[in-house]
């Protein structure tokens, strides 16, 4: 009975194997589509969990979208699915060697896991992507703080104030509470901020366009960081007015106007010859040329005289006062 059952399974085995190899069986070794872990625990409904469902979409639509796979690590980290995320993260970073952002933010999640070795990993990477931005440099040197090594902390932060000094401001950058070594950094920064104090502006220095104030404190986004372009201006070509005339006349392009002059709207300006007055259906004369405007003389005027000076004044004698009266002499009157 046994031999009779292994003699049974044995053929059935040879039929599956001699199928599989003709091709009319399905292969044991095909692979199955797995499912994503975060997908089991999202919510129809939730916004947050809407917003991954469709970034998920548009990730297996264009798969080889940096950009569009550092914001769907970002939804990730938000969602706390910080491996899911992380892996978005590293494929940006690949497909894209001049991708910093994705670096950035990971650091930032690996930074909030205590994972302080594998942040200040990815913080260097971003810099030597990006030398000029400011917060790989800020939160790399927060790290090497909490690590001991403070030369090198002081290092990045006097980077990240040179870049952009407002990263000292609380406002701005709230962790910056946490460092105790703001001021050293300032002392390194001290000879170049001196410098740029005593030039007449500092545009020489820095400028502020290029600074990008992002937020310090949470991942970023790739329209947070987009590179501006330039402005294309096309210049103006100048030139006489009966080039540009003739030019239109010819069915070439057309210059731009010339330049008016600027009086012209102050004064009135005479009608051109041939036009036609306004109510009437009659063409202005020409103008007939004004003769040259004789000169008159100048009229002699004859000086005039001096005043004569006034009479000198006599002084005033005071009269001089007249002899008193000589009393008559008193009668003597008889003993």
């Amino acid at each position: 009975m046994r031999r009779g059952v292994a003699t049974a399974l044995f053929v059935l085995a040879a039929g599956v194997a001699a199928a599989q190899e003709s091709g009319n069986a399905p292969a044991n070794d095909t692979k199955k589509t797995e499912v994503p872990f975060y997908r089991q625990y999202l919510v129809p409904g939730n916004p947050l969990d809407d917003q991954i469902a469709e970034q998920e979409k548009r990730v297996e639509a264009s798969p080889d979208d940096p950009n569009l796979r550092t914001d769907f690590g970002n939804l990730l980290a938000m969602r706390r699915f910080p491996e899911q995320a992380a892996e978005q993260y590293e494929m940006a970073a690949k497909l894209d060697k001049k991708n910093f952002v994705a670096l950035y933010n990971l650091g930032l999640l690996q930074e909030t896991q205590g994972k302080d070795g594998a942040a200040i990993s990815a913080y260097k990477k971003s810099i030597s992507r990006k030398p000029g931005f400011p917060p790989s440099h800020f939160h790399l040197g927060l790290l090497l703080e909490r690590q001991n090594d403070l030369d090198a902390a002081v290092e990045q932060y006097a980077k990240a104030l040179r870049i952009d000094p407002s990263m000292r401001d609380p406002r701005r950058n709230p962790l910056v509470v946490q460092s105790g070594l703001m001021y050293q950094a300032s002392l390194v920064n001290y000879p170049r901020d001196l410098a740029t104090s005593a030039m007449k502006t500092d545009a020489v220095f820095f400028e502020e366009g290029k600074f990008r104030k992002v937020p310090v404190d949470r991942a970023l986004s790739t329209q947070e960081v987009a590179e501006e372009e330039p402005e294309v201006v096309t210049p103006r070509e100048v030139g006489p007015g009966n080039a540009a005339g003739s030019a239109g006349a010819q069915g070439g392009t057309t210059s731009a106007p010339a330049r008016r002059n600027p009086r012209a709207a102050t004064f009135p300006q005479p009608p051109p010859e041939g036009s036609v007055a306004p109510g009437t259906g009659t063409q202005r004369p020409p103008t007939a040329s004004r003769p040259p405007r004789a000169i008159r003389p100048t009229p002699q005027v004859a000086p005039t005289p001096a005043p004569a000076p006034p009479p000198e004044e006599q002084p005033e004698v005071a009269p001089e006062p007249a002899p008193e009266a000589t009393p008559p002499p008193s009668e003597v009157e008889p003993s």
